[in-house]
Parts: C-alpha cells; sequence; structure tokens
C-alpha cells in the first residue's frame, strides 16, 4: 500500500551546490541517435549546467518546472482526470508532431499524486516514441526522506545537483514497484543506487512488459 505522504524538512538559507555521481546518464545519452536534431524534455529548473552540456548538442531544449505551476502548487483535488490532462497538455507547450527523444523527469514525480502522475503520463503519450528514453530521481524506497534538490547535468557521468531554498512542498514517497505501476506504457528498465537514500532509473517505452514483479535495485 502507498505511505502517507512524508512531512516536509527545513531547508538551508543558502543553496549548496554539489557534483553527483551517475551510473546510468551515459547509457541514457547513449542510446539517443546524435546525427539528428534531438527533442530533449526537461521537467525540472533551467540549470545552466544542462544548457551548457546541451549545447554541444543539435536540439531543441525544453524546459516545464512543474512543481511551480500553480495547479500543482495548490491543486484542486475536484478536477477530473481530462481536466487535469488538459492542464498538462497546456504546459507542455511541444508542436503537435515533437517526438521526444530524452525526457528528464528528475524527482517530479515525488512531488505529485497518483491522479497527477497519471494524468502527465497521458498527456505526454503523443510526444513519446520507442526511441524514448527517461531518467528518474526517486527515493530507493518509501521510507527515505528526499533531498529538496534541484538537478542539471555537468557532464556524461554527472549530475548537478544545488539545493532548494524554502518549504519543501509534501512528498509521495513511492516505492519502484509502486511508482512503475503508475506510469503506464513507459517501464523502468534499471536502476542504480545515489546517495541520501535515493535511485535514479531509466524508463523506456514498454507496453507489453509484466509489471507484477519488477525490481531494479
Amino acid at each position: 500500500m502507498p505511505q502517507p505522504p512524508i512531512k516536509p524538512r527545513a531547508t538551508l538559507t543558502q543553496p549548496a551546490t554539489k557534483l553527483l555521481p551517475s551510473s546510468l546518464l551515459s547509457e541514457l545519452l547513449g542510446r539517443v541517435d546524435t546525427d539528428k536534431r534531438l527533442v530533449i524534455l526537461d521537467m525540472g529548473h533551467a540549470m545552466a549546467s544542462t544548457v551548457r552540456f546541451f549545447g554541444e548538442y543539435r536540439c531543441q531544449l525544453n524546459f516545464i518546472d512543474l512543481c511551480a505551476e500553480p495547479f500543482i502548487v495548490t491543486p484542486d483535488h475536484e478536477l477530473s482526470h481530462n481536466q487535469r490532462v488538459i492542464l498538462m497538455r497546456e504546459v507542455l507547450r511541444l508542436a503537435p508532431s515533437a517526438k521526444i527523444d530524452i525526457c528528464l523527469f528528475w524527482d517530479v514525480f515525488n512531488y505529485l499524486d497518483d491522479a497527477y502522475i497519471k494524468a502527465l503520463i497521458e498527456a505526454l503519450e503523443p510526444y513519446i516514441s520507442p526511441a524514448t528514453a527517461a531518467l528518474v530521481i526517486n527515493p530507493r524506497d518509501s521510507r527515505c526522506y528526499l533531498p529538496f534538490c534541484r538537478y542539471g547535468i555537468a557532464d556524461q557521468d554527472h549530475f548537478m545537483q544545488i539545493d532548494n531554498i524554502g518549504a519543501q512542498p509534501t512528498v509521495f514517497a513511492r516505492s519502484q514497484r509502486e511508482l512503475n505501476n503508475l506510469i503506464d506504457y513507459f517501464a523502468i528498465d534499471r536502476g542504480r543506487l545515489i546517495s541520501e537514500g535515493r535511485a535514479e532509473y531509466l524508463l523506456f517505452e514498454n507496453r507489453d512488459i509484466d509489471k507484477t514483479d519488477r525490481s531494479m535495485i
């Protein structure tokens, strides 16, 4: 059963920045076809390190700070599923014919309840192809505290992590299995532990996989 939301913790008054080693980022980058113009969707803050990194690629880089959207900051729990999907589609702002090559979810799923995750996944579906690869940062289990950070890419083996300032929103901590069951046509392909009770996951489109008992780490 899903765990109850975790009470937010206080954060530092000055943001701390550090490099966070990644075992899966190079695999994600190695999967894409760099001979074409890439479509990259980053669902976090527009980090300067990410802009610099993808400046070496021929790409369209889209930032959507989903957790700053008013309908996420103060969610209306009376909305229907279709109304939530419409809100998600409005903030994506992608061309109708666009197909995402890389989707950087970072830790966004941890700040969305189940209903909003399902709405996001449905809103993204027209832009997903078998070539789409995605990356997620999640607590390694539903009992772990999630650091309140923003993330970017420093290089192919490191994330850039900056502590957020202010109150952390409610965290909906989920196990790997619980998350995998919410993301529909996506499936967690592999996972690796990272620091402070977190894990990084690679997601690929896979509509046929049996998610009954699929543990990566």
